[in-house]
């Protein structure tokens, strides 16, 4: 692995000089955001780069970007000190070195439209609990366990669990849906001028045997999953359990994926229009 320099500026103005290529890493609502980009020129500790739309709306948001320079094997972290939206530049700064191998999640993963319940059980619960989804991938799911239904012993990482829930897809013949979708209208009042100015800126694994009772209807799941973390969010009174899904039946599988490929669509079209929002009120 290369040494991280003590001084970026000659990089900087070798990238430019030379328009190599940098790439940049945010999320979008758990979505990978990932755009090649192009650094216009070194403006003392920082640089001016342009990208694609999509990458400057979520830097918009997050303030924040990882930048790799793939052909010094570098990644770092920057803070956006300022954005020129019309012209789809921005200024970075405040560069920190980030160790390699930089593991980011390529994998495609989204959160919900709206609230998604889960009905969760244990392996030696006697009952179902409520719980909600926080983001979802085609292999796993983030789920938030109130406080009070958590016990170390119900959910133990490496622990096996059976989940159901619904998700709002598409009918095979497309004439219909089996939960409320985002509409154009919903999308255009998240992202409205007054909207937009209120952004902020700132124990041993156990095994479930038997199949998976059938799914009773389309867009609802019935798998089973892993436990592989547990995290305590004390703040909101609540644990995050980061599940791999282990064993699902072949309609749970295409409901997902028909899902997945469905939000990813609609969170690709909700930056479209938080960049076209955002780009009038600098305008």
């Amino acid at each position: 692995m290369n040494p991280y320099p003590q001084n970026l500026t000659p990089i900087f103005g070798e990238y430019a000089n030379r328009q190599i290529p940098i790439r940049l890493f945010n999320h979008y609502r758990g979505m990978p955001v990932i755009n090649d980009g192009w650094i216009e020129r070194v403006d003392g500790d920082g640089v001016l780069i342009s990208t694609h739309k999509n990458q400057i709306a979520c830097l918009y948001l997050s303030h924040s970007t990882v930048v790799e320079l793939e052909a010094l094997q570098l990644t770092i972290s920057a803070r956006v000190i300022g954005i020129q939206l019309a012209s789809r530049k921005a200024l970075l700064g405040d560069f920190q070195a980030i160790p390699r191998p930089f593991i980011h999640r390529a994998q495609i993963r989204v959160e919900p439209e709206v609230a998604v319940q889960v009905f969760l059980r244990a392996k030696s619960g006697f009952q179902e609990v409520h719980a909600a989804i926080k983001d979802l991938s085609t292999q796993g799911l983030g789920i938030y366990l109130e406080r009070s239904l958590y016990h170390p012993r119900l959910y133990p990482i490496g622990g096996e669990i059976q989940l159901r829930f619904s998700l709002p897809v598409k009918n095979k013949g497309g004439s219909g849906l089996t939960a409320p979708l985002t509409s154009p209208n919903l999308i255009e009042e998240r992202f409205s001028r007054e909207n937009i100015r209120g952004l902020p800126q700132g124990g041993q694994p156990q095994k479930m045997t038997g199949s998976l009772a059938p799914t009773a209807a389309a867009g609802t799941l019935n798998l089973r999953g892993i436990i592989r973390n547990v995290r305590p969010e004390l703040g909101a009174n609540r644990y995050r359990l980061g599940v791999l899904i282990s064993a699902v039946d072949e309609s749970s599988r295409l409901t997902l994926y028909q899902y997945m490929a469905q939000r990813q669509a609609e969170l690709i079209r909700e930056l479209n229009t938080l960049y076209e929002g955002i780009a009038r009120l600098g305008s």
